[in-house]
């Protein structure tokens, strides 16, 4: 009986620890903060704020798109640094060109595994250095994407 009790408190305490690291190793929770709703009027430049939890080996990153004539494609801004402490990130994004005033866009947060955060540094390098800033396809996400749509009204 001593031992049947024994192993039955093993085997909750395996569950109960089983259950903490699944739970850590699926927990996501990313918000844009900044802008603070649907529909902000936006310039040329916009600062995208937020806060996000995300397991350790992943990357957070923004992605921007004209909705119109780009729907299916994007234009990488950063990796957003998510602060270990306060959970908050910023990344500085630019919005089309002039030509897109008037236009709606979407901003993406997503969170992509090394491989494809590896292969976003190397966009942003590519396009920085040649001035070629193709749109890519939405790489594969960890987690649901987070959407927040703005408009551009300036440039």
């Amino acid at each position: 009986m001593k031992r049947q009790i024994l192993i039955f408190i093993v085997l909750i305490y395996f569950l109960s620890i089983s259950k903490f690291i699944i739970g850590q190793e699926n927990s996501y929770d990313v918000k844009i903060t900044v802008p603070d709703r649907d529909g902000a009027h936006v310039g040329k430049t916009i600062d995208i704020e937020g806060e996000a939890s995300i397991p350790e080996g992943e990357f957070l990153w923004i992605l921007i798109h004209r909705i119109k004539g780009f729907k299916y494609v994007w234009f990488p801004q950063d990796n957003g640094e998510i602060n270990p402490e306060t959970k908050h990130w910023e990344v500085t994004a630019t919005i089309g060109k002039i030509e897109d005033i008037g236009y709606d866009f979407e901003i993406v947060a997503i969170v992509v595994n090394d491989l494809e955060h590896r292969k976003l540094i190397q966009y942003i390098e590519y396009s920085m250095t040649s001035g070629d800033w193709k749109p890519i396809k939405m790489p594969p996400t960890q987690t649901a994407p987070v959407y927040r749509k703005i408009k551009k009204v300036s440039h």
